[in-house]
């Protein structure tokens, strides 16, 4: 990400955004103008619908695969201001106090899912957010409509973790260093554009979710006990993980199997070629369709009948799963030097 992020003074534009690194600061004058501290944040009664809100942003972002609903309270007014910027502080604390990765990924899915589908759409501010995420961007007409480009160093360190042939680098026209973001699938540049974007927003949260983790003591979290707790039953009533696979066929599975099954589990969104090779490595080990599917459901996008189709067809062309060399170039390798790769 940039070390200055472009400068953005619009309060509806902080609220709509909340997660913006300049957001930051907007948030904590919300704070310090009306008076309200942590403490009141927490347990003021004044304050529960906020607190209402925070609580479902974190539930839906659990619940739901298509991340979380993108209504807002009325902007142009202060009270909806401050009830979307501390509703995305509280439900950030919520999912941090879980001290659960399952819990903060796909929170941080969920609002990225939801920062997606606005920015899509978001024509005056697209820009600004985009320079916020990437390095730089590059834009011009083409038949009456606005094509994006973006430097090839941000397309390769965050294409490979979307499934899909629009997001491998031979599809995509390049020149000088640069991509280019077409249409594809009903969606415009800027459509495909806020997609990759997503996920560096997503990593981005991730990353402030572990960094407050760190500091919350357990003084604080017993303070969230009721909604992390609330949180924490939904996703165990989610979690259908389960391995019928005896212990001893589970202890032959490599560890870049176990590693992509994990991953998918916490809410990753592993990337094309892992998903191909957890689906070829199954049916290799003779493990039935059904289960195969059931490591999937955790995956952010997952969709059963989509699953099910791919899965069937891997199996049904008796897929070769990738070697190491392949899975190292895929960046789906789990072992480092000298480790055991066994």
């Amino acid at each position: 990400m940039p070390l200055r992020p472009p400068l953005i003074e619009d309060a509806k534009v902080l609220a709509r955004y909340p997660f913006l690194p300049q957001s930051a600061e907007n948030t904590r004058t919300i704070l310090s103008d009306n008076g309200i501290s942590m403490e009141d944040l927490l347990s003021a009664a004044w304050l529960s619908d906020i607190r209402r809100k925070g609580d479902m942003r974190v539930k839906e972002s659990v619940l739901h695969d298509d991340g979380i609903e993108q209504r807002s309270g009325d902007l142009s007014t202060e009270l909806g201001r401050m009830s979307e910027s501390l509703s995305f502080l509280y439900a950030m604390m919520v999912a941090c106090a879980t001290f659960d990765e399952r819990v903060t990924a796909r929170w941080a899915e969920g609002e990225s899912t939801r920062a997606d589908k606005l920015l899509g759409s978001d024509v005056q501010i697209f820009e600004k957010v985009a320079t916020t995420y990437l390095s730089n961007i590059q834009s011009e007409i083409k038949n009456g409509e606005t094509i994006y480009s973006i430097p090839l160093t941000d397309f390769i360190e965050l294409s490979p973790r979307i499934s899909g042939d629009y997001w491998r680098l031979p599809n995509r026209p390049m020149s000088d260093g640069w991509v280019e973001m077409g249409p594809s699938n009903s969606e415009n540049s800027q459509q495909r554009l806020a997609r990759l974007i997503k996920e560096r927003i997503r990593e981005d949260l991730r990353k402030r979710c572990d960094e407050r983790m760190e500091k919350i003591d357990e003084e604080f979290a017993e303070r969230l006990s009721e909604p992390v707790g609330a949180v924490l039953t939904i996703l165990q009533s989610r979690s259908t993980l389960d391995f019928e696979a005896g212990e001893a066929t589970r202890s032959d599975w490599p560890p870049c199997m176990e590693i992509a099954i994990k991953e998918l589990s916490m809410g990753e969104n592993v990337n094309h070629s892992g998903r191909v090779f957890l689906a070829a490595i199954s049916a290799a080990l003779g493990i039935e369709q059904e289960q195969c599917a059931s490591f999937f459901q955790g995956a952010p996008d997952y969709n059963p009948e989509t699953t099910r189709y791919q899965i069937g067809h891997v199996y049904d062309r008796e897929y070769t799963p990738a070697g190491c060399s392949r899975l190292k170039m895929d960046g789906r390798c789990p072992v480092s030097p000298g480790d055991d790769p066994i």
